[in-house]
């Protein structure tokens, strides 16, 4: 099955990343700890050992290091991402390697990582199928990949009620961050590893659920990298008004109003040896190659 192709916009790497940036704190605090488990999940499949190199490509602001770390006490990982604002959390919170740079061109040497993450990244970029050739590139023969893409997604009540007052205010919608169209479902998943060169180890699909309070969810929308931005094309009296009639309406919903539902799609695929002879101790002999100003980009 050949990977879809679609006529859709693609996210830019720059909007991508200013949102991010904008809502570090809120991600941080807010969202990771319910994406974060899947993802989580996924390093066991990855067979870590010794002082291997595991690029965590996507990484934010590296929640994923201490899983990393417990299955690989010596790898070394390193966290690359598009956002300066994730990857200082990164560094400063959990002492990460992080480096900014550009999925679709990873400062990594061929055949020198161990494993490569992509959680919940590839609907970001405006070119997946590039994105895990250059994975495939960075992995040493039998080096596993792992990503994670969404399926759907169905907003919450308080989140209609939020987009539905600032459209009604006229703020104009924040750019496009994401496009999930093919990737969102795991025969698409899988046509794409195998477009890429990599074979497809295992695909599966899980369901996520979070109800957020009125506080919590008030923290988080405010707090989004894409809300702020919007909210910031209005001057500040009209955006506190804007805030008012928000917080009003949120406060007549109901509490399974603010319940939010997702699906994601999950996959673990390897780079075939293709004949080429492995070193003795393939975690050993791997090595990170200095990212070079010039290659640090956004995703």
């Amino acid at each position: 099955m050949a990977p879809e192709h679609t006529d859709r916009p693609r996210p830019k790497r720059a909007d991508v990343a200013d949102g991010y940036d904008l809502g570090t704190d809120a991600y941080e605090t807010l969202w990771s700890p319910v994406i974060l488990p899947p993802a989580a999940a996924l390093v066991p499949y990855l067979g870590l050992t010794g002082r291997c190199v595991v690029a965590d490509v996507g990484a934010g602001t590296g929640a994923l290091l201490g899983v990393v770390r417990s299955a690989a006490p010596d790898a070394r990982v390193v966290a690359l991402d598009a956002s300066s604002g994730m990857l200082h959390l990164a560094r400063t919170r959990r002492g990460a390697a992080a480096i900014r740079a550009d999925a679709l061109a990873l400062p990594l040497a061929d055949a020198t990582a161990d494993a490569v993450i992509l959680a919940y990244v590839l609907f970001h970029l405006t070119d997946p199928p590039l994105a895990l050739a250059e994975a495939r590139r960075a992995l040493r023969p039998g080096g596993r990949v792992a990503a994670i893409s969404w399926a759907w997604e169905r907003a919450s009540r308080a989140d209609i009620v939020w987009d539905q007052i600032l459209t009604e205010a006229g703020v104009p919608p924040a750019p496009l961050r994401r496009v999930d169209a093919g990737l969102d479902r795991p025969a698409s998943m899988e046509a794409l590893l195998s477009s890429a060169g990599l074979r497809p180890d295992r695909i599966w699909t899980e369901r996520l659920r979070h109800r957020w309070d009125r506080s919590s969810f008030w923290e988080l929308a405010t707090g989004w990298g894409a809300n702020r931005a919007r909210l910031s094309r209005l001057d500040a009296t009209t955006r506190a008004s804007v805030l008012t009639r928000v917080h009003g309406r949120l406060g007549q919903l109901a509490p399974q109003d603010y319940i939010w539902e997702g699906e994601i799609i999950c996959a673990v695929a390897t780079k075939g040896t293709g004949g080429r002879a492995e070193p003795d101790n393939p975690c050993v002999a791997t090595r990170l190659v200095d990212a070079a100003p010039s290659r640090s980009s956004s995703l």
